[in-house]
């Protein structure tokens, strides 16, 4: 009774890890091309808002159109397009191949990947490591947001900072394992 209720429960973390984590970070793949689009095309209307504006008022100058919100949306447009087509993906990837998070290192450093492979957990244990990397660089990014935005962003400085430094202590925790998933 007991080894078949382990055995059920096997099958079901194999389930899961080989039909679930695979579609879930499909679907995290485009959600975040979709966020990276978004934000773009919202600087760049927002930059087109404010040239009328000055236009309208007779304060405009050729050198301001040269803003810096030109380069933040189209650096969001094309880190945007980059993980929808994967060039950017593959770049991070050959960019970050040796850097594992501590979490990963310390696990294979105690419990040793021979303990892990008895219990078949190890690949459910790397896809939620990879989660939590997901996780982090989405915080990252985030932060970077709220920093670029600060006056019109509801969020003090100050939470703002914390989310950078918690985001950067679990990027070097998780490390970069979610990047072969979104491929």
């Amino acid at each position: 009774m007991l080894i078949d209720i382990v055995s059920d429960l096997y099958q079901l973390l194999d389930i899961i890890s080989m039909h679930f984590f695979p579609l879930l970070f499909l679907v995290l793949k485009y959600f975040i091309s979709f966020i990276l689009l978004s934000i773009g095309i919202l600087y760049l209307l927002s930059l087109k808002g404010i040239f009328l504006k000055k236009k309208l008022y007779n304060k405009y100058n050729d050198n301001d159109f040269n803003n810096l919100r030109i380069i933040i949306g189209v650096t969001f447009i094309i880190l945007a397009f980059g993980i929808l087509f994967n060039y950017l993906i593959y770049f991070f990837i050959w960019l970050f191949q040796y850097f594992d998070g501590f979490l990963l290192v310390i696990i294979n450093f105690f419990l040793g990947s021979s303990f892990l492979n008895t219990l078949k957990l190890n690949n459910l244990i790397s896809q939620g490591i990879a989660l939590g990397s997901f996780v982090a660089i989405l915080q990252f990014i985030l932060a970077i947001f709220y920093f670029l935005n600060d006056r019109i962003v509801l969020m003090s400085s100050k939470n703002a900072s914390s989310l950078f430094i918690t985001s950067v202590i679990s990027i070097l925790l998780f490390g970069f394992e979610c990047l072969p998933y979104l491929l």
